[in-house]
């Protein structure tokens, strides 16, 4: 089994989740995040369960989908870093976040 670390823009991302979904309801904002990190816990035993997006590009990076969100992560066993958490729309070339793991 491996360990799962957050990085610090991640953490970021799960707040601004977060706090949009709580401008409807707070109860449902919290839900929604505890939910999202209990598909997160599912890459302890499968860290390999994500798609490799970009091979070319960048280096051992994954993504997991939930819902409208993709969880990008890295896989240096024995941890799995998750770099970000943002919505499917946004395309993965432009977030700034992944500007450091280009090969």
């Amino acid at each position: 089994m491996v360990n799962i670390k957050y990085t610090q823009p991640a953490l970021f991302d799960l707040k601004a989740i977060f706090d949009y979904i709580s401008l409807d309801s707070k109860l449902r904002a919290r839900h929604f995040i505890f939910e999202l990190k209990e598909s997160i816990k599912t890459l302890k035993n499968y860290p390999d369960y994500g798609r490799v997006i970009y091979p070319s590009k960048f280096n051992n990076i994954r993504q997991l989908l939930y819902k409208s969100y993709r969880i990008i992560y890295q896989f240096n066993e024995p941890v799995i870093y998750i770099l970000t958490i943002h919505h499917q729309s946004r395309l993965i070339e432009n977030i700034p976040v992944l500007k450091g793991y280009e090969k």
